[in-house]
């Protein structure tokens, strides 16, 4: 998800003309994975949506929408990252998904590339993985898996 307003990789074709109009047209980010967006990111990875969770909301997460995820694989992470392998909570604000912006479906996996210190709950709670306007999530491809394994080796280059 890039840009301004509620966007990912996906349009908001199924968004009733109301909707439309008050979503704003989604921003498709480029299926494209390339080093430059990598590079800008400050964590990588692969993870599987387990479900939705519905919780009651707490004063951090008010406005957001819950998901249990596993983290299968880190491609790229900050020293000091509270990402770990295994059983994360991953948030979306509930702008975006009532736009269909990103398309969560349970029992798929994704790859999502941000950044930890913006401005979702992450900061202040961890165990949670917050995908904003400035993060990218696409449904996982098996062929993803060398790119970002070659991501990784060049992202010495990274500036």
């Amino acid at each position: 998800m890039t840009g301004v307003g509620p966007s990912s990789s996906y349009q908001c074709g199924k968004c009733k003309a109301a909707t439309r109009r008050q979503c704003g047209k989604c921003k498709a980010a480029t299926r494209r994975l390339n080093l430059k967006k990598y590079c800008k990111r400050d964590y990588a990875i692969m993870a599987r949506v387990i479900k939705r969770l519905d919780e009651p909301e707490d004063e951090y997460t008010k406005g957001w929408v819950k998901y249990m995820m596993k983290v299968e694989t880190i491609y790229k992470k900050a020293r000091d990252s509270r990402i770990r392998k295994g059983t994360m909570t991953l948030v979306i604000p509930a702008v975006d998904l009532a736009c269909k912006c990103p398309k969560i479906k349970a029992n798929k996996a994704y790859l999502f590339l941000g950044r930890e210190k913006d401005d979702s709950p992450t900061a202040k709670l961890p165990g949670i993985i917050g995908v904003t306007q400035h993060s990218i999530a696409h449904e996982w491809k098996g062929e993803w898996d060398l790119r970002m394994r070659r991501f990784r080796r060049r992202a010495r280059k990274c500036k």
